[in-house]
């Protein structure tokens, strides 16, 4: 695409910001915090050599729920979080603030 195009059309993070209610933020911050969850899970799920399939196993999760998971297809519960890190020796820590 042509640079002068992108320019033309493109807007600056901070007007983009602008428009974004505070209970709109709190959903994104929401979002953004439950996604680096998910992302965590995987990255040391692949780290410990671990296909779905032996996480699953492990788990006692359907491989399906945990590809739903990655993919961010689904929303998971707590159980099904703290489950899957715990099948890989690992917890996960919540803080009330």
């Amino acid at each position: 695409m042509n640079t002068s195009i992108l320019k033309r059309n493109a807007i600056t993070l901070s007007a983009l910001h602008k428009g974004i209610t505070n209970d709109e933020r709190k959903f994104i911050d929401a979002e953004k915090k439950y996604y680096k969850i998910v992302i965590s899970l995987k990255k040391k799920r692949e780290e410990l050599g671990f296909t779905q399939e032996k996480l699953s196993l492990l788990s006692n999760i359907p491989r399906t729920t945990i590809t739903k998971v990655e993919s961010g297809s689904r929303n998971a519960t707590l159980h099904t979080l703290i489950s899957m890190a715990q099948a890989m020796g690992k917890n996960i820590e919540f803080s009330l603030y």
